[in-house]
């Protein structure tokens, strides 16, 4: 069995394969960002509501290009813009630490825009380029395989920070070497520049759709809007509670058990573990037991998880308190993440052909678009004074409506199936006759 997953995966065209190390790279990029820049601005002096603002910045890109981009790249060749993303980011990340550096704050609200818009090229265009690359036979392990990155990006980036603390504890030379937050997210964006070296290696002969690309008066006519908001609903939703969650669980863990850089990574290296294991084994799921499983099943589970972590916050001074904050936190992120590329493959049937890529455009941005809302969401809060577990609270609260959102859109899918599976042996007898 695990052989046959395995080939599975190794019989994915070049181009995908290409994707996945660009969005490797860049992921190590972004994950470092996720796991200490928040501790290294509060190491700098910003508060937790300053921290959110620069975090909300990310987004604003998204919120500004990401439809028009997604309705722009109908047709046209998408290596342009992987370049442009693998070339931004890091220039963007090299901005970010420095200006945090010299306590430079305009130039880190710029730097954090700049990069968010670096970000948002590489995964819009993501989608609709597996989408190009693969059939119905692959497209399921093409979109396991690129929401793995994420998972190995983190399993990676958070040991080579737990390995370069370990190694500046050693204190050989802290003159020459000083490898604190700030020297290591330098190491890792460097690293991450060598996505450029896989982008120019993307191979596109041809244009795609071409001829077929929306004017700027015939968009309401070239989409199905409705089929397409029925279907980003679930998603909406479900990506502003994470978006008020998942950057700022580092600061859950630093303020209430005390968690340093090196611990929280290693910690996200343990659960990045399960995440990437769990991620390539969704086909397998997904073809076996369905939407219901790989979708509905498991986002309950790592909604649970989510609400007994946050109220570890509350039982803090008992000794079991953080067992139990780990031990949540390490089984919901596989169970969170597995359903992602199961839920893209749902969105994508489910609105038909003529607007898969749009939807694909919108899924892939919405995560950053939502996560502006929810950053400034979480920086009014903590100004308001509420405590993590509440915010924390309010995440699964917004993902309980997104599982519902999806039920009844699995519902509504399969019932379009089983109309289909009426109709076509119907057709099929009227030919034969």
């Amino acid at each position: 069995m695990f052989i046959n997953i395995l080939r599975s995966y190794l019989d994915l065209p070049r181009n995908i394969h290409l994707l996945f190390l660009l969005e490797f790279f860049l992921s190590l990029i972004h994950v470092a960002f996720i796991l200490i820049l928040n501790i290294y601005l509060r190491k700098q002096g910003f508060s937790d509501p300053e921290i959110a603002s620069f975090n909300s910045l990310r987004f604003v890109g998204a919120l500004a290009f990401a439809l028009p981009l997604g309705i722009f790249i109908r047709g046209r060749r998408l290596k342009p813009f992987f370049k442009m993303a693998s070339l931004m980011v890091p220039l963007t990340s090299i901005m970010i630490i420095e200006a945090i550096h010299y306590s430079m704050t305009p130039l880190i609200q710029l730097s954090f825009i700049l990069w968010g818009i670096g970000m948002m090229l590489m995964r819009v265009c993501s989608l609709p380029f597996i989408i190009r690359h693969t059939t119905n036979d692959n497209s399921t392990e093409a979109l396991s395989l690129s929401a793995s990155t994420w998972s190995l990006s983190t399993m990676v980036s958070g040991l080579i920070i737990s390995g370069l603390v370990w190694i500046s504890n050693i204190k050989l030379n802290p003159d020459l070497i000083k490898l604190n937050e700030y020297g290591i997210l330098w190491i890792i964006t460097l690293i991450g520049s060598l996505s450029y070296v896989f982008t120019i290696q993307i191979n596109e002969d041809v244009d795609f759709n071409k001829g077929k690309r929306p004017g700027i008066f015939s968009l309401h006519k070239t989409y199905d809007w409705s089929m397409i908001f029925k279907a980003i609903s679930p998603l909406i939703l479900i990506s502003i509670g994470a978006g008020l969650t998942i950057p700022f669980v580092n600061l859950f863990f630093n303020s209430v058990f005390n968690f340093n850089s090196s611990d929280f990574s290693l910690l996200s290296s343990i659960t990045a573990m399960l995440v990437f294991t769990f991620s390539l084994l969704v086909p397998t799921l997904r073809k076996k037991y369905g939407y219901w499983m790989t979708i509905v099943f498991v986002q309950t589970l790592a909604i649970l998880c989510l609400v007994i972590m946050s109220l570890t916050e509350i039982y803090a001074s008992y000794p079991y308190a953080v067992i139990i904050a780990v031990a949540a936190y390490i089984f919901r992120q596989p169970l969170m993440h597995m359903a992602h590329p199961a839920s893209n493959e749902l969105m994508m049937n489910y609105v038909g052909k003529n607007n898969q890529e749009l939807i694909s455009a919108l899924s892939s941005s919405l995560w950053s678009a939502s996560w502006f809302i929810s950053a400034k969401l979480f920086e009014w809060l903590r100004l308001l004074d509420f405590r993590y577990y509440e915010i924390f609270l309010i995440t699964a609260f917004l993902y309980v409506l997104g599982v519902i959102l999806y039920v009844f859109l699995i519902k509504e899918y399969e019932n379009i199936q089983k109309k289909s599976a009426v109709v076509l042996p119907i057709a099929d007898e009227l030919t034969i006759d």
